[in-house]
This record gives C-alpha cells, sequence and structure tokens, in this order.
C-alpha cells in the first residue's frame, strides 16, 4: 500500500509543466479629435503621423465629427501634422505611442489667411480613457535608465505596480530571480509573448525562451487582461514587441559586469547547496540596426553572451559538511528581425532567436550532486499587418517554438544511487539521472478589425479573432543507481535510490530502496480558439463586450485521445466600462468583470498516459544500524513490500477546464498635465480547481482519480495606488503601494516539500486530495487507522483541506516601490530604485511516510512570515562624445555604475520550513551589496 502510494512521488520528479495560447497586439494606436478655434469640429483634416520607428509616414482625414484613426503604429515618439486650406498648419512634437494602448489627442486649428506652422508639444499618455485593462508599459528608454540587478525581461518587470516574487525565488526560496506573480495565480497564471505570439513554456508555464534585452523595444506588462484577445490568463499577460532597425545604421558595443571584488560580505546562511557565497559575471552584447532599403526593409541584429562564475566557501548544513565549489556557465543568445512594407500600411516582419549553452562546468553544493545542464532554444516568428482600408485592418501570424534541454551527472556516471535522508530532507551520492525534456509549440492566429460610426449607438470597433495552436512535450529519464540495482532482470531496470531516516554519524538508518522501470512521458494538445470584442464609444462612455472560447484535444504519448473540451467548456465572456467623468480625461472609472478558462497543460497528461508514467518496486529495510556499504547493496538486507507495475488513472466524466472570476474598479486622475494617480480594488477567485485524487475503492482499496477537487481554490484581494509623473524632460517618477491578500490551498507554482528539490505539487498534480476518507465499515478499522497515520495532513475527498488553505508564498501585504530618473547636472544621468515588502508567508512542513516527503502543513498554511525588508538601487551614467557629430545619437562612450541594495540589507528571505532538527534556521538572505559596471560605445 505505501509503496504505491509512492508512485505519485516518483511522478511528481517527472512532471513540471503548462501551455496556452495567446495573441497579443504588437503596435499602438492614436485616436484623435480636430477642432477649430470655437470648438467645432473639423472634417477633411490631412493627418500626417512620422517617426523613426514607422517605414515611411501614415496619412487619414479626419470625419465629419472631427475624429480620426491611426492603427497599427509601431510604439515609439511621433510628429503629428495637421494640415487644412484656410487655417495654419498644426505640428505636435513627442506624441507617445504605447505597446496595446491607445493615445487620445485633441488638435485645435486656428483660421489664417497667411498660413504658419504652429509648433506644440503633446501631453504625456497618462491614461488609457478607452480601457480597463490594468496595463503598466516599460520602453527601451526605461531599460536603459534604471538600476537592473540583472539584464532580464523578468528584472525589467519588478518595477510593475503587483508584480511579486521577483527579488525573491518563491519557489526555489532563494536570492535570485524569481518569475513574477500577479493577483495570486504564480508563475504559471502568466502568458509570456512575443511580437504577438506566446513562447510560454510548455510543461512549465515559465517565462520560456528568454528574450535578449537588448532586442526589445517595449514591454506592456497586462496584470488584469479583461479584452478577450488576451488569452485566458489567470494571472498577467507580459507582452513584448522586438526593436526593428530604422532608416539609419545605429549600433552598439558594450561590456556589463560585475566583480566579487565589487561586493559585500554574505551573512550566514545554509543555501550553500545552491546559492552563492561570492559571484562574477560578464555580459558581452553588440547591437546593430538599420536600412536595407531605406522605408521599405529594415533589419535588426544583436547577440548577447553571457558568463556567471558562482563560487561558495565550506559550509555546514545541520550535520552535513558541503565542501566549497566553483560554477562557471556561458551562454549565447542571438537575435534577427526583418521588417519590410510593401506599401503604405502593409507591413511583414520575421524574427528568430537562438539561445544555447557554451559551456558549462564545476558546480556549487555537495560536488557528488553536480550536474550538467544543456539547452537549445529557437523561436520562429512571421508577422503581418495590413490596413485595408480607412476603417478595416487585418493582423496575422505563425510562430514555432523548440526547446531542447538535458540535465545529467557531470561525471555522466548513472552508477551510483541517488540517497534521500529524511532529517536532513537532502538527496545525497548521486544526481538524479539523465533527464530529457523537450518542448514544441506552433501559435497561429489572425485578427480582423473594424470601425464602424453610428449616430445613435456611437463608434464601435469590432475585433474577430481566430487561433490555432499545437504543443508538445517529451520528458524522459534515466535514473542513476543502474550499477546498485539489487535485483536485475525484473523488469525495473531503469535505475535506483535508497531512501535514509538519517546519515548522521554512528546514525545511519537505511529505510526504503526503490528501483523503477523506465519513464519516457510524451504529451500534447491541440486547438482552436476565437475572440470577438465589440468596443463602444458614446460621449464620455466606452462599453466592452467580449467573449473568447477554445477547444482543447489532449492526447496521450501514441497520440490517442486522453479527452476533449469544446467551445462551450471555455466559454469566457467579459465585460468593461471606462467613464471620461469630466470629458477631458482627467477624471476617468474604470469597471471591469471577466471569466477566464484555462487550457490545460502536458503536465498532468503524462500520468494519464496508458502506462500511468512509472512503474518501481519497493523494498523495506531488515537489516541494522550503521550497515557498511556491503550490506548496505545485499539484496539479502531488504524485503519485498510493493510493485507498481504500469496501469492507467482513471480520469472522472464531465471534467472542467479551470475558471477564474475577476473584477476590477479603477479611478484615474490626472493631475495637470504631466502627473496621473490611479487607484484599483481587484478581487479574483478560482475554485473546484483539476487534481489527481486519491480516493476509497471497494475492490482494491483505493484508485487515482483526475478531477475537478471541491476543495482546491485561490482568491486574491488587493488595493493599488499608483502615481507616475515627470517635471519637464529631467525628472520622472513612478510609484506604487500594494495591499493585497493571495490565499489558496495551492500556489500556482511548482512547490516543493524541501528546497531546491523537485519533489511536489504543481498547478494541477500534487499530494493535495490523497488523504483517503474510508468509510466506517466493517472490517476497514484497521485498514483506516494505517491511512490515518500515514495519509493525514494531505487533505481529501470527504476529508477536508487539513490546513492546506492559507496565504500563497508570494503573497505580500504591504509592498512599496518607487522608480525615479533624474537628469542631473554636467550630463550625469542618475537612477534610483526602491523596494519595500513586508514579508513574505511561510510555514512548517510536515513529513508525509506514505510520499518520504514533507509536504503536509501541521500548522497551517502560511502562518509564519518573513521579516520585511528593503532594497535601494542607485545608477549613474555619463556619456562622453567621441567626436564631432550633427547625429545626436552618436559615436558616443557611455560608463555606467549600477549599485544595487545599497543599504546592504541581508534580512531573511526564507527559511528552514521541513519538520527537522534544524527547523526555523535561515536558508536564504538578501543578496549583499554589489556594484555593476557597464562600458557601452553606440554609433
Amino acid at each position: 500500500m505505501s509503496g504505491n502510494f509512492r508512485f505519485a512521488t516518483c511522478v511528481l520528479l517527472a512532471l513540471l509543466a503548462a501551455n496556452t495560447a495567446a495573441t497579443a497586439g504588437q503596435t499602438g494606436e492614436i485616436q484623435g479629435r480636430v477642432v477649430e478655434d470655437a470648438g467645432h469640429p473639423l472634417p477633411g483634416v490631412e493627418v500626417t503621423a512620422s517617426s523613426p520607428n514607422l517605414q515611411g509616414s501614415r496619412s487619414v482625414v479626419s470625419g465629419r465629427s472631427g475624429d480620426f484613426r491611426l492603427p497599427l503604429l509601431p510604439v515609439g515618439a511621433y510628429t503629428l501634422t495637421y494640415r487644412l486650406e484656410g487655417f495654419d498648419t498644426l505640428i505636435q512634437k513627442d506624441v507617445i505611442v504605447r505597446l496595446g494602448a491607445v493615445t487620445s489627442l485633441k488638435a485645435v486649428l486656428a483660421y489664417s489667411e497667411t498660413r504658419k506652422d504652429i509648433v506644440v508639444t503633446a501631453a504625456p499618455p497618462l491614461i488609457d480613457k478607452t480601457s480597463s485593462d490594468t496595463s503598466y508599459s516599460i520602453t527601451r528608454r526605461d531599460i536603459e535608465r534604471l538600476p537592473a540587478q540583472n539584464r532580464t525581461v523578468i528584472d525589467a518587470i519588478k518595477h510593475a505596480p503587483g508584480a511579486m516574487g521577483i527579488r525573491y525565488n518563491t519557489r526555489r526560496g532563494r536570492a535570485i530571480e524569481g518569475q513574477p506573480s500577479f493577483r495570486g495565480e504564480g508563475e504559471e497564471g502568466n502568458t509570456w509573448i512575443i511580437d504577438g505570439l506566446a513562447i510560454s513554456g510548455v510543461r512549465l508555464r515559465n517565462s520560456g525562451v528568454p528574450l535578449n534585452m537588448d532586442a526589445v523595444e517595449e514591454i506592456q506588462v497586462i496584470s488584469d487582461p479583461f479584452s478577450p484577445e488576451y488569452a485566458s490568463a489567470f494571472g498577467g499577460i507580459i507582452n513584448m514587441v522586438t526593436k526593428s532597425g530604422g532608416n539609419d545604421w545605429r549600433g552598439d558595443l558594450a561590456l556589463v559586469f560585475t566583480d566579487k571584488s565589487l561586493q559585500a560580505g554574505r551573512r550566514e546562511q545554509l543555501s550553500v547547496f545552491s546559492e552563492p557565497d561570492r559571484f562574477s559575471n560578464a555580459n558581452m552584447y553588440a547591437n546593430a540596426g538599420g536600412p536595407i532599403v531605406r522605408d521599405k526593409l529594415w533589419l535588426f541584429l544583436s547577440n548577447n553572451s553571457y558568463t556567471n562564475i558562482e563560487e561558495t566557501r565550506d559550509g555546514i548544513y545541520d550535520y552535513l559538511f558541503i565542501p566549497e565549489g566553483r560554477l562557471s556557465t556561458t551562454t549565447n543568445n542571438l537575435f534577427s528581425k526583418l521588417t519590410f512594407s510593401p506599401a503604405s500600411g502593409h507591413t511583414v516582419s520575421l524574427t528568430s532567436a537562438f539561445n544555447t549553452t557554451l559551456r558549462h562546468k564545476g558546480g556549487t553544493g555537495v560536488p557528488e550532486l553536480f550536474d550538467v545542464k544543456t539547452f537549445s532554444d529557437l523561436v520562429l516568428r512571421l508577422n503581418t499587418k495590413s490596413i485595408l482600408s480607412p476603417t478595416t485592418f487585418v493582423e496575422a501570424g505563425l510562430g514555432r517554438v523548440r526547446r531542447n534541454t538535458k540535465t545529467e551527472p557531470e561525471d555522466r556516471d548513472l552508477g551510483p544511487a541517488q540517497y534521500f535522508v529524511e532529517d536532513l530532507a537532502r538527496n545525497l551520492n548521486n544526481s538524479y539521472g539523465r533527464v530529457i525534456d523537450n518542448e514544441r509549440r506552433t501559435d497561429a492566429n489572425v485578427r480582423l478589425t473594424h470601425h464602424a460610426e453610428t449616430e445613435t449607438f456611437g463608434r464601435h470597433e469590432l475585433s474577430l479573432g481566430l487561433e490555432y495552436y499545437d504543443f508538445s512535450s517529451r520528458f524522459a529519464v534515466d535514473f542513476t543507481g543502474q550499477a546498485q540495482d539489487l535485483f536485475p532482470g525484473n523488469g525495473f531496470d531503469a535505475g535506483t535510490k535508497y531512501y535514509f531516516l538519517s546519515r548522521r554519524e554512528g546514525f545511519v538508518v537505511p529505510s526504503f530502496f526503490y528501483e523503477y522501470g523506465p519513464v519516457d512521458l510524451v504529451n500534447s494538445a491541440r486547438g482552436l480558439g476565437f475572440f470577438f470584442k465589440d468596443k463602444v464609444t458614446a460621449g464620455r462612455f466606452t462599453v466592452m463586450a467580449g467573449v473568447r472560447s477554445q477547444t482543447q484535444l489532449c492526447r496521450d504519448h501514441n497520440g490517442e485521445k486522453l479527452w476533449s473540451w469544446g467551445f462551450s467548456d471555455f466559454l469566457s465572456p467579459r465585460f468593461t466600462l471606462a467613464a471620461d467623468l469630466t470629458g477631458d480625461g482627467v477624471n476617468v472609472l474604470k469597471i471591469g468583470w471577466g471569466r477566464f478558462s484555462d487550457l490545460i497543460t502536458t503536465m498532468p497528461l503524462g500520468i494519464l498516459n496508458s502506462g500511468a508514467g512509472l512503474s518501481f518496486r519497493t523494498y523495506r529495510w531488515k537489516g541494522g544500524m550503521n550497515p557498511t556499504d556491503a550490506e548496505l547493496h545485499h539484496p539479502d538486507n531488504w524485503v519485498f513490500e510493493h510493485e507498481q507495475r504500469s496501469q492507467p488513472f482513471e480520469i472522472a466524466s464531465g471534467i472542467r477546464p479551470n475558471v477564474l472570476s475577476r473584477i476590477l474598479v479603477e479611478f484615474a486622475r490626472r493631475l495637470g498635465r504631466d502627473w496621473a494617480v490611479k487607484a484599483r480594488y481587484v478581487r479574483a477567485k478560482a475554485d473546484n480547481l483539476l487534481e489527481v485524487l486519491a480516493v476509497f475503492d471497494i475492490s482494491t482499496g483505493y484508485k487515482f482519480l483526475f478531477d475537478n477537487f471541491e476543495h482546491k481554490r485561490r482568491d486574491y484581494r488587493g488595493l493599488e495606488l499608483e502615481v507616475t509623473g515627470r517635471i519637464r524632460d529631467r525628472f520622472f517618477l513612478s510609484a506604487s503601494y500594494t495591499h493585497a491578500l493571495a490565499r489558496g490551498t495551492n500556489p500556482g507554482q511548482m512547490e516543493t516539500g524541501a528546497w531546491d528539490q523537485e519533489e511536489g505539487n504543481t498547478n494541477y498534480l500534487g499530494f493535495f486530495g490523497n488523504h483517503l476518507f474510508v468509510p466506517p465499515l466493517p472490517g476497514l478499522e484497521e485498514f483506516r487507522d494505517y491511512v490515518a497515520r500515514n495519509l493525514g495532513g494531505l487533505g481529501g475527498r470527504g476529508i477536508g483541506d487539513e490546513g492546506w488553505y492559507g496565504r500563497l508564498p508570494y503573497s505580500v501585504d504591504h509592498n512599496v516601490k518607487v522608480h525615479a530618473a533624474w537628469a542631473a547636472p554636467f550630463g550625469i544621468r542618475t537612477s534610483a530604485a526602491f523596494e519595500f515588502l513586508s514579508g513574505y508567508p511561510w510555514e512548517k512542513l510536515g513529513y508525509v511516510p506514505f510520499f518520504g516527503i514533507y509536504m503536509s502543513f501541521p500548522e497551517g498554511r502560511g502562518t509564519r512570515t518573513t521579516p520585511a525588508h528593503a532594497y535601494l538601487d542607485l545608477g549613474l551614467e555619463k556619456a562622453f562624445r567621441i567626436a564631432r557629430s550633427r547625429d545626436e545619437a552618436g559615436p558616443d562612450f557611455h560608463v555606467r555604475l549600477d549599485l544595487l541594495n545599497v543599504l546592504d540589507s541581508q534580512r531573511p528571505l526564507s527559511f528552514i520550513k521541513q519538520d527537522i532538527p534544524i527547523f526555523g534556521q535561515i536558508w536564504s538572505r538578501q543578496q549583499p551589496r554589489q556594484a555593476r559596471l557597464t562600458l557601452r560605445m553606440n554609433w
């Protein structure tokens, strides 16, 4: 019985997954109205837009109400020219177009017999009064001027209001970069998009293929994506658009580095398994972009090479000595993009990114656990955008992602077995094995948008989108321990693992021996999707009513159908209202409600294959304490306990996709020309989430059932305040405060039974729900007591949640972010980033004998909180002109210094959670103060 239940532990070692289909805008839009001095509308005005980011120029004519619209504009700064016979020519400069946003303008033309040019500067687009999506833009300029711990997209997202879990990895418990969480949904709640198509991970819905930071033109972080084109992300949408070159050849060459001599000393902590005491890294990049044919064909190229060296000193983890170590890795990311404009209003672009490992040497932690991870990632994107008429335009895209990853012991020796030691909650002796983790995804979409103006029902923006997706994954394992198989030739010959109560000197106590069958999990899903929306603007009000849905066919390792869902299962209506209360864009009220349905990932599909994912045999130790190696590896000292042959799990009839509902109320107010303040309340709730349950069966004792579990749920409540603005072009400020509470039975990400391990729960599959409810029938008393002793604390159908519901690991009660940039005297650019967090929840983890893992909550989930902590980062940059030039772009030489964690705060971020002798000791602290130097030449 216990061996059968341990089956899920081994399966969860192999199954870690996720994905969703998505489409998103790659451009922005300008909407405006032209009037004359007295305020009457002016039809027939020619409005021409030009920008360094736009191939050629774009012209439209204002309609009968003076309104005009310029869609499908690449992000950037524009100059708008208004011309009408008998009126002065008006030139609006610095009209900013944001990704996925609408810039609203008002132009006033003066009547004049002698025409002249009037030049004005447009106000910054601080409030989008047409959309209720909570959106935060991070431009290329923002990326360049703000201090950065890591030059990654994820690092840039930490500035977004409400983004949690980035400066601290809530999955690993370390002070390294973590995946962001929005609205309490963890990393698997997000969708990551490059140039209009998703790149999210297929097995783990993480950020997928990393994008070269120097290739990013702008990032749109959508915390509340009500617009139906933004897929069904439970958390946020990270929408990125890449650079495209221009009409002038420009580029830069840079070296970014930090050295161990530029860091403060790290205070004592126990994460010597995985977190460096000292580190050095060097990031070399080169970018170039320009015209092959001016205004017709542009090229942009970027290559980014990153070398990282981590060093640890000798350390002690309870009674385990860990010698010093050194890990050196080098990766390379190559990006290219071709942009072709055959005619005004028509664009075709081809994007590619290739990310690969160049070198991996050494390791940190226990030497016999050192492994080598190599990867090769490829992204291809083909996009087209066409304006068919002044009121109709179409966008289409086709994308392919290929990811190949292999992890294996550093010495490639699969002979020695891995050991798990319960009183250390640690694996020892050898790496897990040789792991193949490959992913593929294909996405295609087309979106048609039509604008219609009616006298009675206002202006309509009608959008219809069609989508196709196909994704697959392969997860295969050759376990270590192949040379220590005590019973070879019995069909369980893929590797072995030994369990110990303790390996303390003088107290070595083995407990179980496992031998495994082969693991090769191949699964896939595909389907179609659609969305439709009608955004109606009438006077001061904009109402959006939309719906999206999709289908999903889930397939096993043979390509056979496991089950399928139709359009009715995923039907997700959305409604929003944006009200310009005073009619001048100064006071805007936004309300949104939406239903979000989630495509299941390939993670749980492996366990639902006809082969059930994994087979194994277990044996119980019957020898004495402190055995020799010969005694440990002698078959006479082990007694057979259980055997798990391949068998299918049961899929409940009528299972439904995970569904979340969300409401938003926001009030935004413009303070003068250059400042705005926003206040919003968000409420999200998901229940009856999918899970693999252990349920009682009268004939077999139990069975595993994949079903919607009534006790599995998550909910979020948050209040956010946001202030943004500038003082002329010299000072910029963005500040936010978030008060939030994220609770649930399971986080929306991998949750392990010990820091830096893989065993645990994921979004769709875990230990929750595996406490059998045994009915009080005659003859079952002994079995009932046995289940209570060995599965207590896991919750189950008929049992309850047994402490699993509580504050989730990325929930922070209070979070303050302040980001500022100042153009100081003497040409020095300064920037600062400050963040305060009131502390992350954590809890004691209890041991579950059946699974041999610490995965119960004897005190309840999230009952403890880490100390509050804060970060202050500063940046200083000075440019030196190399040669005289009329071109403001250079050639220049830039020197930049970033000071990170200036206050050298190293407060604890995480603690030993397992109920072992060192429970409560500090696992990880904030990274120490460090300096980063950048040398860059641009031309």
